[in-house]
């Protein structure tokens, strides 16, 4: 499977990149691409010592172009939660995944639809997706390292058949939105389903019904044992009308404080206790 990592603008445009920041991007791309990558193999988060798992990562050579990177990838076998994936459909799992995970991190999932084989990932695995979009956010981070500084744009695309819009656009945009945090501590309460939950990082995703989009969420550290079993009563009601066609209410009350972007869009809520209906919190 192979994957092109396009640097375009600036000093791409004469075949080359800054050096060091441009070194920095790129390490920043490879640990994020390795983070998900591994996860196929291994069913969980890996955050180091990649070179452990049956899996070859490779950097091949350059390609004619603004600024052209090929990353090479190659499973041995593809895992998750115990059975074997066949190439094509890890190779579609892969691509669902690393579109789906950019998005979320850099708020430009806003208005895309989740692709099925990560809903399907999600129902059976949750909190996974969550947990992969926090390990790779440091290296989301880093990989913007480039731009504005002699890079414009960096796409990512599947190379067999490149789209007419990249999987990945790293952009002004989104480095702002992943560089610059606002920590907003009013304390706020509103409706969420909450859709993936990870008990071993207290994190998760939740449907905010007022903006109509999915938010991650963490737990604070003092939340007591009614807030984890309202959470589990939501995403139990939630897996069960999306899998199962059961009629179920998974809206609750969360009462929040959350990490905002600089243009005032939610990035990521803290839970401080959660309730089945606003009058109890």
């Amino acid at each position: 499977m192979i994957f092109e990592v396009k640097f375009e603008g600036g000093l791409a445009e004469f075949h080359k990149i800054p050096a060091y920041d441009g070194t920095k991007s790129l390490e920043g791309l490879t640990r994020s691409l390795m983070i998900v990558s591994t996860y196929l193999v291994e069913g969980r988060v890996r955050r180091k010592n990649f070179g452990q798992v049956p899996l070859h990562f490779h950097l091949t050579a350059h390609r004619p172009g603004s600024f052209d990177v090929l990353y090479e990838i190659a499973y041995t076998a593809a895992v998750y939660g115990g059975p074997v994936l066949a190439g094509g459909v890890a190779s579609n799992l892969l691509t669902d995944l690393l579109k789906t995970i950019f998005r979320r991190v850099t708020g430009a999932d806003a208005d895309q639809e989740t692709p099925e084989t990560v809903q399907h990932l999600e129902a059976e695995r949750g909190g996974d997706v969550a947990a992969l979009a926090e390990a790779i956010e440091p290296s989301v981070r880093l990989a913007h390292n480039v731009i504005n500084h002699g890079v414009v744009n960096i796409n990512i695309n599947q190379n067999a058949a490149p789209p007419a819009a990249p999987l990945v656009q790293l952009n002004a945009e989104t480095k702002r939105y992943v560089w610059e945090n606002v920590i907003n501590d009013e304390i706020r309460v509103r409706l969420f389903s909450v859709g993936s939950f990870n008990a071993n990082q207290g994190t998760g995703r939740a449907f905010d019904l007022e903006l109509g989009r999915s938010i991650p969420f963490e737990l604070a550290n003092n939340v007591d044992r009614i807030t984890v079993d309202t959470l589990l009563q939501s995403i139990s009601s939630y897996t069960r009308t999306r899998r199962l066609g059961d009629d179920l209410r998974s809206a609750i009350a969360i009462r929040y404080t959350s990490v905002d972007s600089v243009d005032g869009r939610l990035k990521k809520i803290r839970i401080l206790s959660a309730r089945n209906e606003m009058r109890d919190l």
